[in-house]
């Protein structure tokens, strides 16, 4: 058993009294007013664990200046930065992610669904520049940028832009084995004229021109590197070319990344468009543009909804069932600017959860041969490829329990931390409201974590930030450790509510449409939006983020 002796009397309260009595809080969300009620403050009490933006430190300086205020291509951080003494080698942790002989310890209930909609989400604004990772490309808003691009000039390459009937305000798509997605972004006659194999190689110059403002695929160089180091120069070229057809024209650089994130990045694209229709039909006088941005609106505030009603419910071991209402923040002291913190970047580094194979339809695909690869997504169809997802048990988040393939990606975000100078474990918990620790047995009861975090450390006071996070023990009904899911919880909170689509002057019909104001409000999952968008013919598919 865990010594509980440093979790906090008031943190332990209010986590057992959430986290029991299921027949208190079902009678609690039967009646609406209470159930309102304990919305608000369980999310206020969430988005108010550590004090309110703006942050006094950003990437940009080790101090304080009216550029590290003002500059976002910098990431803001909770800490100052802080040198820990003697950090171990990077080459002594390998044993710390490596997966323990007896193989994997699969999640409780998180899905291969949860863990890709995680990795698709939180690529969405999570960017770190890779020439310089103090910096980002995010707009710091959850704006779906996956589907719309981050400038003018790639979502204006992704739009039909027309003025016809029956097209107003679309994205761009084409026909795949009769179901919808986004259109290649490869020119197939210039993949010709290339050397894939060549080092020298840059994949934007084989884009077709109407796709050349886009991002390049960020895997893409990476994965074609390691074809060619399996594989050598000419079967790698071929396979090269094989999943550059494969190769969707997305407006976020990591949204081919497997099959999986392509689909959920699918399902987004399709249910703009349905979005699109639906307006163009109740308002044929509006103009494209207008269809358009008001779908994109309404688009982007049902994934809010999907992030709040089903990914952060799942995460959370609470009986009671949060639900997004706008309202929350409308007089919160927390209502402030959004602007994403390294460590928030850094703690989502959730590795661990994916697999070494996935289960496709009936296939057992390693992890590896996925990347890149939609042909896995396109055979099987949208529905089939989520519903695999929704049956597949993710890995277990937390050390000893990373893929072979991903240990040297694990290694990457220590060095990025380093770099970055992050603070301890500690300082962290000290920051969101916990005592420090002063043991190691206060981290975690496993046996093989406290000995190599002491043969690694020492003290626990030089226990390093992503370590500890991942060192702690998940508790009963939780898809992550306590300090984690604290962290995800203030910054989902503080995050997603402060959305400028749902300030008090934007949330109504004018911004939405009175059609675009009911989608919302009747929408709660991923299932919702997939069973309105699949292939004419299909039957409604159960699809979810839980292990059922």
């Amino acid at each position: 058993m865990r010594d509980r002796t440093r979790d906090g009397c008031l943190n332990r309260a209010e986590a057992y009294w959430l986290s029991h009595f299921p027949r208190m809080w079902r009678a609690i969300m039967a009646i609406p007013p209470l159930r309102r009620l304990a919305n608000r403050k369980i999310i206020s009490r969430a988005a108010g664990r550590v004090k309110s933006r703006p942050y006094r430190f950003s990437t940009l300086a080790d101090y304080t200046s009216w550029e590290s205020l003002m500059d976002r291509t910098y990431f803001s951080r909770y800490l100052p930065p802080r040198d820990l003494p003697n950090p171990p080698l990077p080459e002594s942790m390998t044993g710390l992610f490596k997966v323990r002989q007896g193989g994997p310890t699969l999640s409780e209930d998180s899905t291969v669904l949860f863990m890709s909609f995680a990795q698709w989400f939180a690529d969405g604004f999570l960017m770190t520049d890779p020439d310089d990772r103090r910096r980002t490309f995010t707009s710091h808003q959850i704006d779906l940028s996956p589907v719309y691009g981050l400038s003018r000039a790639q979502t204006d390459a992704l739009r039909v832009n027309p003025e016809a009937r029956g097209e107003k305000g679309r994205m761009k798509t084409e026909t795949v084995n009769g179901e919808i997605y986004a259109p290649r972004l490869f020119d197939e006659t210039k993949l010709v004229l290339e050397d894939l194999a060549n080092p020298k190689f840059d994949e934007q110059q084989a884009f077709k021109s109407e796709f050349k403002h886009l991002q390049k695929p960020s895997s893409f160089k990476r994965n074609r590197e390691r074809l060619i180091t399996v594989l050598g120069p000419k079967p790698a070229s071929e396979r090269v070319a094989e999943l550059a057809k494969t190769t969707f024209a997305f407006g976020g650089e990591r949204a081919n990344i497997t099959p999986f994130t392509a689909a959920l990045n699918t399902l987004f694209l399709r249910e703009h468009n349905r979005l699109a229709g639906m307006l163009e039909d109740a308002y044929p006088g509006w103009d494209d543009e207008r269809v358009f941005q008001t779908a994109r609106n309404t688009n982007i505030v049902l994934l809010i909804k999907i992030v709040v009603e089903e990914y952060i419910n799942h995460i959370s071991p609470y009986h009671f069932q949060l639900f997004a209402d706008p309202s929350v923040s409308w007089r919160a002291i927390w209502n402030r600017p959004n602007w994403i913190p390294l460590e928030f970047n850094l703690l989502y580094r959730w590795h661990s959860m994916t697999p070494d194979k996935f289960f496709i339809g009936l296939q057992h695909v390693p992890v590896k041969e996925s990347l890149q690869d939609n042909s896995y997504l396109t055979t099987r169809g949208l529905a089939e490829t989520l519903v695999s997802a929704s049956n597949q048990r993710g890995w277990r988040l937390g050390l000893f329990n990373t893929a072979d393939d991903l240990v040297q990606v694990e290694l990457a975000g220590i060095k990025q931390s380093r770099e970055n100078r992050i603070g301890s474990y500690n300082d962290y918990r000290e920051a969101f409201k916990y005592p420090r620790v002063t043991r190691f047995e206060q981290i975690t009861d496993d046996q093989d974590r406290i000995s190599a975090l002491q043969n690694l450390y020492g003290n626990v006071d030089n226990i390093e930030f992503l370590v500890g996070l991942f060192a702690e023990d998940i508790p009963p009904r939780a898809a992550v450790p306590p300090l984690m899911g604290r962290m995800v919880a203030f910054d989902a909170f503080s995050h997603a509510f402060t959305n400028p689509l749902l300030s008090e002057q934007v949330f109504n019909e004018k911004t939405f449409s009175k059609e675009g104001i009911e989608t919302i409000q009747n929408t709660h999952t991923l299932k919702d939006i997939l069973n309105r968008n699949l292939a004419p013919g299909q039957r409604p598919a159960e699809i979810s983020m839980t292990y059922r």
